[in-house]
């Protein structure tokens, strides 16, 4: 159904066999109108569709007489799979004497390769194998996988740094996927960062029911005296390695307008404001602690990264042309208080290079700080325009969307050329 909507977009016939399409299968059509209008946002036709669908009532029907949607799941159960078995390759071929199929050699490079070809392959599969850009994807994957697993032995911060950012570089490649397979313009990296953030919701909740799931397994089949070690050995690894696919699959097809994202942001807005002034106060009458103590600077950068995610995903969903109000007054001041706990982590990251020069993790926290702060500023001059009536909501979603290629180019820089360069 996916692929036919997308073809018919560039037919001169496209509304009538779109509309022939909805009579024929209404529930196939409105599960892949989302997908369709993920891999077009630019498509009005889509558009118009996901506005009339949006109050109409749809038929309801059990997954027996969805055919698509089972088969769907049953791709999708297949990618897990594939990420659980890739996960456990130093499991499966214990014996072979390769060192790169050690466990100390395998998972610092691999531990999210696996889990996150699994989710990018999903979303491939579910744009319909575009090409030749899934196959561009594809290659890219692998080129990143292939670096990793040539990286010599973590002698250095470099290397260990190259390996931490190459998941992050990974995701960026996902945003291509999720886009088509295509150079995602700036509405389709928008709608991959509201999507991206469902998915971080939908993990949690997978991660929160699978590790009941683990525990019960195993304390059912104690108490009746037989091994649990193969809970922790393989059902444990396999079900987490599975859960971007499976969270991915939950997030394309939610119901249009039930976003969880920005109801939490909303929640939780007002207690992080709460709580950074309270460590602003805190933090007057201790600011050495900032340029002394390593700890309380990883403390402080991840912070500053959850205000900006709560800033971004509280914004998706929504209604085009909305003004601001009591939330994004909140917004703004948790942005500007951010904004200046930005300034003293960069003065300490500063300081320490001054004092004791320059290392692969003091150059990576100032690069990754100086592009943090890059972002706030631009966030805090839209809310500024925002709040004046100057602009939008939808204008300050797409900020962090056009901003995506600098954190895209400052994780390639590190998990390329720091091993090089250091």
């Amino acid at each position: 159904m996916l692929v036919k909507m997308l073809a018919l977009l560039e037919d001169p016939a496209g509304p009538e066999a779109l509309e022939e399409l909805y009579a024929q299968d209404r529930v196939a059509f409105s599960s892949a109108l989302p997908l369709a209008l993920a891999a077009r946002p630019d498509a009005l036709l889509l558009r118009a569709w996901t506005a009339r669908l949006k109050h109409t009532p749809q038929p309801m029907s059990t997954l027996q007489a969805r055919p698509e949607i089972l088969r769907e799941i049953w791709i999708m159960i297949a990618f897990a799979v594939f990420a659980g078995l890739y996960t456990k390759l130093p499991g499966l071929f214990p014996d072979t004497g390769l060192t790169m199929l050690t466990d100390d050699w395998f998972y610092p490079r691999n531990i999210s390769l696996g889990a996150l070809g699994a989710m990018l392959a999903y979303l491939l599969q579910a744009r319909g194998w575009p090409r030749p850009g899934s196959m561009i994807v594809l290659v890219c994957y692998g080129l990143v996988g292939v670096y990793l697993n040539l990286l010599p032995e973590p002698g250095s911060d470099a290397l260990y740094l190259a390996m931490a950012h190459g998941p992050l570089l990974l995701w960026c490649l996902i945003c291509a996927a999720h886009a088509g397979a295509v150079w995602p313009g700036v509405e389709s990296r928008r709608e991959y960062i509201r999507f991206f953030g469902e998915v971080v919701v939908f993990s949690g909740l997978f991660f929160l029911g699978g590790g009941i799931l683990v525990a019960l397994t195993a304390g059912l089949f104690d108490l009746i005296g037989v091994s649990t070690d193969w809970v922790f050995e393989w059902m444990l690894p396999m079900g987490a390695a599975a859960i971007p696919a499976v969270a991915a699959w939950a997030a394309l097809h939610r119901s249009e307008g039930a976003r969880i994202m920005p109801l939490l942001a909303r929640i939780f807005v007002p207690l992080f404001l709460v709580v950074l002034m309270g460590y602003l106060v805190r933090l007057a009458t201790h600011v050495s602690e900032l340029f002394t103590d390593r700890e309380t600077l990883l403390i402080y950068n991840i912070l500053l990264l959850a205000v900006l995610g709560l800033s971004v995903f509280s914004l998706s969903g929504r209604q085009k042309g909305a003004r601001a109000g009591l939330v994004e007054w909140l917004l703004a001041a948790l942005l500007c208080l951010t904004v200046l706990l930005d300034f003293l982590g960069l003065a300490a990251i500063g300081q320490r290079i001054l004092a004791m020069g320059i290392t692969p993790n003091r150059l990576a926290v100032l690069g990754a700080n100086l592009a943090v702060l890059g972002n706030l500023l631009w966030l805090v001059r839209g809310f500024a325009q925002l709040l004046r009536g100057r602009g939008d909501v939808d204008g300050v979603e797409r900020i962090t969307a056009r901003y995506l290629p600098i954190y895209f180019g400052w994780t390639a820089f590190v998990t390329v050329l720091f091993p090089l360069v250091f």
